[in-house]
């Protein structure tokens, strides 16, 4: 990730990157007013999504965020995604207000805005404010084709053409039509013939009108000429209507927990239904345990989504919960785990040293807590003693049956997020799924450590006389209660970080049961139409190159389990996906890893193999 370079000017943020300022007058905020925060009119929907190429030191946004907050006719929520290739360390953005002179109108803003901002890294980082979601992206353009969404505005707003000719240039039209609704407006400050030519090839009407302090600037509107055909169709999101805002989640763990979160923020009525008597019986309900990522080979995708979802996780949760993480420490326990550290060592997530790799951005959690204040503040209605077994679905609606007769009506959606027991409720031929024991074992205090430890097992700082290690993982044993042999494999794994003196006492245990995925992913998304799919892509073998028709999904059904051990970190980053397939949203992940997480990867790559 490249550091933006610049000095001031006339007290103005001046780009040595660019040789340009990032205002082209020394009137910046009335210029941005002009051209881009209050040159359009509110669609007074539920979401407006505006995306910027050029983020700069972000006043668009914030004269955005603030038009937003005071008008009285403005969209229930507002999605604003916005592209940067030069990253700007947060003590020069404070600097820049302060120079400007604006410092103490944005200070609330600007000022939460940087309590959470992220490492200098390529990356997709989402921002919370009242009714606005901001999701940063660190790259450069070329990144679109990693993004989706259907934007109502465009503020163009890099360096001028001259300087930085790549904002602008044809290639990233297609993309710019791709992602723009129909009547999108582009809005930016440029007049350039070149630019005028490339939006109006790519759908774009184009009209000259005044500009801000210069003769003339361009204004254009998206007007499509035909449909973008997707060889990847498979993937694609389907929007289907819903008649209420009532859904139902089946289970109560992290990603129901998440997930209800999540849906508040849209105005959701969720009722979550749990088999158990209280929350916490399932593998969310552990004492301790520990937010952190994988660390694999740069560029495997596995590991990229890792390093995300603990990212995003993290900020989330300090952000939501106020959650204190003070990082974990990661070993190479084989030589290719040495070998992969070796190759993340320049990695800024990882600050690694031999066979050891502190990441700041992870840490010890409460899982129950955790769980217990996520449904808090979703004023979910949780309803205990209610074991799932099936549904009907009709006129638009689901009903919910349970043991000993007990129905509920009336869901729009339907999610599955129980877990281990998904696979119960799943006949999907490919998807091979696995339910994995885990058994943690409890301590009396042994390991003085602020930091939670992570090798063969892992363990956690002391809390409240208790100390945690684990896990046991076990795909044969279906045992649900702690067996000693378990205890003493978790002891055993811990000795590298034990001196030799200390007396164990072992105060308890507990088993949880996760869900798994053939290739460690875990599966988020609609559930597919498994008849269509086979009918419909079994030449994929022959046209795996070519467009292909959009997909057919069961009504209104969305997975979402097989996170594995890793949930507290991926149901984050699940849970914005999922209401952006609900909602029609920006994804709030790259568009790369749908075809990880998809529920039908499975049996696409076997329809691409032709068997």
């Amino acid at each position: 990730m490249k550091k933006a370079r610049l000095v001031f000017k006339n007290n103005t943020p001046f780009s040595l990157d660019f040789d340009d300022f990032y205002f082209n007058s020394n009137d910046g905020i009335n210029e941005s007013k002009y051209i881009y925060s209050e040159a359009f009119d509110w669609d007074e929907k539920d979401e407006f999504i505006i995306a910027e190429l050029g983020f700069g030191i972000g006043l668009n946004f914030f004269l955005t965020l603030q038009r937003f907050f005071k008008s009285k006719k403005a969209p229930k929520r507002l999605f604003y995604v916005s592209v940067e290739g030069f990253y700007i360390e947060k003590e020069e953005l404070r600097l820049c207000y302060k120079k400007l002179g604006i410092y103490e109108e944005f200070k609330e803003y600007l000022e939460e805005f940087l309590l959470f901002y992220p490492k200098c890294k390529h990356g997709y980082y989402r921002f919370y404010f009242k009714n606005c979601f901001l999701d940063l992206i660190f790259d450069d353009v070329s990144v679109l084709k990693k993004l989706e969404f259907q934007a109502d505005i465009w503020y163009l707003d890099g360096f001028a053409p001259r300087k930085n000719k790549a904002m602008f240039e044809q290639d990233l039209m297609p993309h710019l039509a791709r992602l723009s609704k129909e009547n999108a407006q582009i809005l930016t400050f440029s007049a350039s013939s070149f630019l005028q030519k490339n939006l109006k090839n790519y759908g774009f009407i184009v009209e000259k009108i005044r500009g801000f302090k210069k003769r003339e600037m361009i204004r254009a509107k998206f007007q499509p000429k035909s449909q973008n055909c997707d060889k990847e169709a498979y993937f694609a999101r389907v929007m289907q209507s819903i008649p209420n805002k009532k859904i139902a989640i089946i289970g109560a763990g992290i990603c129901a927990a998440t997930l209800a979160y999540e849906l508040k923020l849209r105005d959701f009525e969720v009722s979550v239904f749990e088999k158990n008597s209280i929350l916490n019986q399932g593998a969310s309900g552990n004492e301790s345990g520990i937010l952190s990522s994988l660390i694999l080979k740069p560029e495997v995708a596995l590991g990229e989504f890792s390093q995300n979802a603990l990212i995003e996780a993290s900020r989330f949760y300090k952000k939501i919960l106020n959650l204190n993480l003070n990082g974990v420490f990661e070993f190479a326990h084989t030589l290719a785990m040495e070998q992969r550290f070796l190759a993340q060592s320049q990695n800024i997530l990882f600050k690694i040293e031999k066979n050891q790799a502190f990441l700041e951005d992870a840490g010890a959690i409460s899982p129950k807590k955790i769980v217990a204040d996520l449904f808090k503040l979703s004023e979910a209605k949780l309803y205990f003693n209610h074991e799932f077994i099936g549904f009907e679905y009709e006129n638009e609606k689901f009903i919910l049956k349970f043991k000993n007769n007990l129905k509920k009506e009336d869901f729009s959606i339907l999610i599955y997020a129980m877990g281990a027991d998904t696979k119960d409720f799943l006949a999907y031929e490919e998807m091979k799924l696995s339910k994995v024991r885990g058994q943690v074992t409890h301590l009396k205090p042994f390991c003085d450590t602020q930091f939670a430890l992570s090798s063969k097992a892992y363990i956690c700082p002391a809390k409240d006389d208790l100390q945690v290690i684990g896990a046991s993982y076990d795909r044969l044993n279906s045992n649900p209660l702690p067996q000693n042999s378990d205890d003493d494999e978790n002891l055993k794994n811990i000795k590298e970080f034990l001196k030799g003196d200390e007396k164990l006492e072992i105060k308890g245990s507990k088993v949880g049961f996760r869900s798994y995925s053939s290739d460690r992913f875990a599966i988020i998304g609609a559930a597919y139409d498994e008849n269509f799919y086979k009918q419909n892509y079994k030449a994929l073998l022959w046209t795996k190159n070519k467009p292909q028709i959009p997909p057919q999904n069961i009504p209104n059904l969305y997975l979402n389990f097989a996170h594995g051990s890793r949930a507290f970190s991926t149901s984050v980053l699940a849970a914005r996906y999922l209401c952006a397939l609900i909602n029609n949203e920006p994804l709030g992940i790259f568009k790369d890893f749908v075809s990880c997480i998809h529920p039908a990867r499975f049996l696409i790559r076997k329809l691409k193999k032709g068997l």
